[in-house]
């Protein structure tokens, strides 16, 4: 093989982010909360960052003055560079942040900086006095966070706590065992299945089908499993181990879970429930499809019993729920703090962005002005504290970043959406990520950042950013036909569903006749999506009370 060497060329296109860049985007991309705790360990870890104890700050004039009295006796290595305007770095300037922040996003590199002259700034001569390390806390109860048992955990970590906390009798292992299956294998299969669940609580076989589950399953007890779930088999004919498997995810709380229709799913609730009238259950054992359809008379006939009995014990259905995964949703919990306001003053909406006291008190330790000043300071210890300034610079330049680009996309989407902030959700507009970057001249990346995991307090509630950016329907063929935005589709068909009579609920062709009639026309099919998905309102012939 002949092993040689050659030289070329060819052209690229990439972009390389710059630290300075990276760390801009990642504190952009942070909520409140989530940037208190990277300021709080910012602080921790860079000694040249520290938050104000309440002294008294050292005023722009103060600081022109003394930094003049510096240039004027001629410390030249200390004071070398660009000087910093400390106004750059005052909280609540829009046009100046937004300068700076528009510079780092651009990738611009920052001009050498005055060590000597920069760490003046936010001086208080007032220590703050040290804290005993040996001394206990003054509450005994905060030594320690206590647990708080099944908090933020998913829809299947709280079924698998269940699983480890689950006992079989001693007959049921002993069967197990002569399946050719023993305890954690057993329990593997349950896993297995908690793992095929879906929001709703519903087991879910692999979409590819059971063909592939077997070329790629090893445990045939999986690829049963597999062929039930896509109905090749039946649950009654499956072997031992299957059968219990299911058997046992069924009765994990909330009852309903496991299920692999709504049929099964009622069923399962139904038979928990100890005064569950017996003729609602045979509805459900032998006649779903008939309620499905609402065929009260085949079913009295069927059954032999009158319609009025059949009605009343339909009624009992409302009792269980379509949807038993909800009521211990994948989605961790978590607390909204916002992160902006909008507010109505003298007939305009003004927005204001909430600074945390750390965000605000956040600043440069003056004692390493001391130490930076000092000529006979050694060369290594005079670049540690150049280093450590420079990335308390670039942090705290970050940080008034993330505040006025949020402030700059928050007022773009508020003179977009005016309607919204004076009459409600229902006047939502059609709106996309596109038309408030060109608003604010920045990248549609930047703007999704900005709007993701962000809140604004305003007149009707608290609002994540990204909700404010919906699609639309177009109501008529031409190009210049009027968009109605799916706000407003959703609402409508939210308070249509609650004025109805229950006794005779609307249908989805209904309901868009409903629309038709306030003037939006949605077809019925986009009705029907978005009442299933958006709304998890149930079709009409479930919705049906007697």
């Amino acid at each position: 093989m002949d092993v040689t060497m050659q030289l070329g060329q060819s052209q690229r296109l990439e972009q390389t982010l710059s630290p300075q860049l990276l760390q801009s985007v990642t504190i952009l991309q942070k909520n409140s909360l989530e940037l208190e705790t990277a300021i709080k360990e910012e602080v921790e870890a860079n000694p040249l960052l520290e938050l104000d104890d309440g002294g008294d700050d050292i005023s722009y004039e103060d600081y022109a003055a003394e930094a003049e009295n510096r240039d004027s006796h001629g410390d030249d290595e200390a004071n070398s560079g660009e000087s910093i305007d400390p106004r750059e770095y005052e909280r609540g300037d829009l046009d100046d942040s937004a300068a700076v922040d528009r510079g780092m996003l651009d990738g611009a590199t920052n001009a050498e900086l005055d060590w000597g002259s920069y760490l003046n700034d936010g001086y208080s001569d007032t220590d703050a006095p040290f804290k005993d390390l040996n001394a206990g806390p003054a509450d005994p109860d905060d030594e320690w966070d206590r647990p708080v048992k099944d908090v933020d955990l998913s829809l299947q970590d709280k079924l698998k706590n269940q699983l480890r906390e689950w006992n079989g009798t001693h007959e049921l292992q002993q069967q197990l065992r002569e399946a050719g299956c023993d305890d954690a294998h057993f329990r593997s299969l349950v896993e297995y299945l908690i793992n095929s669940l879906d929001e709703n609580g519903f087991v879910q076989g692999l979409k590819a089908g059971a063909a592939i589950a077997r070329a790629m399953a090893s445990d045939a007890f999986v690829v049963e499993i597999e062929s039930v779930l896509s109905h090749e088999k039946e649950l009654d004919e499956a072997s031992l181990p299957v059968r219990e498997a299911f058997h046992v995810l069924q009765s994990f709380q909330p009852r309903g879970i496991g299920a692999r229709d709504l049929r099964e799913c009622f069923l399962i609730q139904a038979y928990a429930i100890p005064d569950f009238p017996e003729l609602a259950i045979r509805i459900l054992e032998t006649h779903f499809d008939d309620l499905n359809a609402l065929r009260y008379a085949k079913i009295a006939k069927d059954l032999g019993v009158s319609t009025d009995a059949i009605q009343q014990a339909v009624g009992n259905l409302a009792r269980l729920t379509p949807h038993p995964g909800l009521q211990i949703s994948n989605a961790p919990s978590m607390s909204i703090s916002p992160d902006m306001r909008v507010y109505e003053k003298r007939g305009h909406f003004e927005v204001e962005v909430f600074k945390s006291r750390s965000q605000k008190s956040l600043r440069i330790n003056k004692m390493y002005l001391e130490m930076l000043q000092n000529k006979s300071l050694p060369k290594a210890d005079r670049d540690f504290i150049a280093d450590k300034l420079r990335r308390a610079k670039e942090f705290m330049t970050a940080v008034d970043n993330r505040h006025s680009t949020m402030e700059l996309v928050m007022r773009a989407i508020v003179k977009r959406q005016k309607d919204f902030f004076e009459k409600g959700p229902a006047a939502l507009k059609p709106m996309i990520l596109q038309e408030i970057a060109d608003d604010v001249g920045r990248d549609v990346s930047t703007v999704n950042r900005v709007t993701n995991g962000k809140y604004v307090e305003t007149p009707f509630g608290v609002r994540e950013l990204k909700d404010f950016f919906t699609s639309g329907v177009k109501q008529g063929e031409s190009s210049d036909a009027a968009v109605v935005g799916s706000a407003q589709i959703l609402d409508t068909i939210k308070a249509l569903v609650a004025a109805e009579d229950k006794k005779k609920p609307l249908s989805d062709q209904a309901i868009a006749d409903k629309l038709l009639e306030q003037g939006i026309k949605v077809a019925r099919r986009t009705v029907a999506k978005y009442r299933e998905e958006e709304l998890k309102i149930l079709p009409a012939r479930l919705r049906k009370m007697v």
